[in-house]
């Protein structure tokens, strides 16, 4: 029998959740503020919870957040519900780790097929592990998606081309964001920031194991396994590169394929992903500053001495006419351009604005066609993992 933790200060709403819930068959605690509902989650690990906002000694947010720092509550669904109901509410209770978010007063029958939609996204996780060992002797193919230049939808194709890959050939595909201090990949998922690479800050590189680092990572419905980037920029100077390199070691050896969402630089981390990539997608669009700012990467790339066919142009067509015409581009920078993405602002920005992935949501979309006839392709030279 599955657990539940509500969390409220009105006694009226404790007795109306847990009669809500009863379909669910649920093991119900019930507790008035924070503080307690941490000693009793401490004691009896709940499976969901339910919190109020404004409690007495510890709210909501503060609640959940400190139950997100904790490896053994990194998962559990965490519903906010509470009468405070603006979106400046709702997005602070993502940021804090909340699953989802629902208002006073609140129907019966919503509550709970919103609960069991949670407790079945949270049952997934659970396979990171088992995913984990079963190609523990694998080495992941890494596909870094690389800019000198923001704004060209890098952080839209990484998400899109983890969600290929696992359509491709269903095998285990994680897509981490390295965009440390802005980094948007758990938005394009609409997951919310349960846990992030800040989670794992305080262990020293030599004694990060794959215990401690599946707790930070995520799974989307589409099948893809996500690390999300820390919540605020201070939390990134925490990070140290020789701990990101120890999780990337851990990270080959348990998955088939990684996708990197690259920062627009050239510091330690990015060049240590970009010479463990088997394929680098150099994202750029139809104009000037952009062309640069990717001829500038390919005079870098070459005086790393990766070889010319690593390297994957591909050209996001991010406004609807007069863009500068791909022939010229590729006898600009003389390297070939080997996907052209149609413009599709609408559908960009949409799949932004719902964090819904355009390749899972709509692949019958020219934009989603494209993409996932060029991971195809990607993928025909070498069937297994390296």
């Amino acid at each position: 029998m599955k657990r539940l933790l509500i969390v409220d200060d009105e006694k009226i709403y404790q007795m109306m959740i847990a009669h809500a819930v009863k379909p669910l068959e649920f093991e119900v605690h019930v507790t008035d503020d924070g503080e307690k509902a941490l000693q009793v989650a401490n004691q009896n690990p709940p499976d969901v919870m339910i919190a109020d906002v404004l409690m007495p000694k510890l709210n909501g947010y503060e609640l959940t957040r400190r139950l997100r720092r904790d490896p053994r509550f990194a998962h559990i669904p965490i519903m906010i519900l509470t009468a405070q109901a603006d979106l400046n509410n709702k997005l602070e209770a993502f940021e804090a780790g909340a699953d989802d978010f629902m208002s006073k007063p609140f129907e019966p029958a919503e509550l709970v097929a919103r609960l069991n939609v949670l407790l079945r996204r949270s049952e997934p996780v659970k396979i990171v592990e088992s995913a984990g060992k079963a190609v523990a002797r694998s080495k992941a193919r890494f596909y870094a998606v690389h800019s000198l230049r923001g704004g060209v939808g890098c952080s839209s194709i990484a998400a899109n081309l983890g969600v290929a890959l696992t359509k491709a050939h269903s095998k285990t595909t994680l897509v981490l964001d390295l965009v440390l201090t802005a980094g948007q990949i758990a938005l394009m998922f609409n997951m919310p920031l349960k846990r992030t690479w800040a989670d794992i800050a305080h262990i020293r590189p030599d004694e990060l194991d794959w215990e401690a680092l599946q707790t930070i990572i995520g799974k989307h419905d589409s099948g893809v396994f996500v690390i999300a980037a820390p919540t605020f920029p201070t939390e990134a100077e925490l990070l140290s590169p020789e701990l990101l390199t120890s999780a990337l070691q851990l990270l080959r050896s348990n998955f088939d394929y990684i996708v990197v969402d690259l920062p627009h630089d050239f510091s330690g981390p990015v060049i240590e992903v970009l010479d463990l990539a088997e394929t680098i997608l150099l994202l750029l669009a139809p104009e000037v500053a952009s062309v640069r700012a990717a001829a500038a990467a390919l005079d870098t790339y070459r005086r790393l001495e990766y070889p010319t066919e690593k390297i994957k142009a591909v050209l996001n067509w991010t406004f609807e006419r007069r863009g500068i015409r791909r022939k010229n581009i590729e006898m600009a920078l003389n390297h070939p351009i080997e996907l052209v993405l149609p413009f599709a602002s609408e559908l960009f920005v949409e799949a932004i604005n719902h964090g819904r992935p355009w390749v899972y949501e709509r692949p019958d979309e020219k934009v989603s066609e494209e993409l996932q006839l060029f991971t195809r392709q990607l993928l025909q030279p070498k069937t297994q993992p390296l």
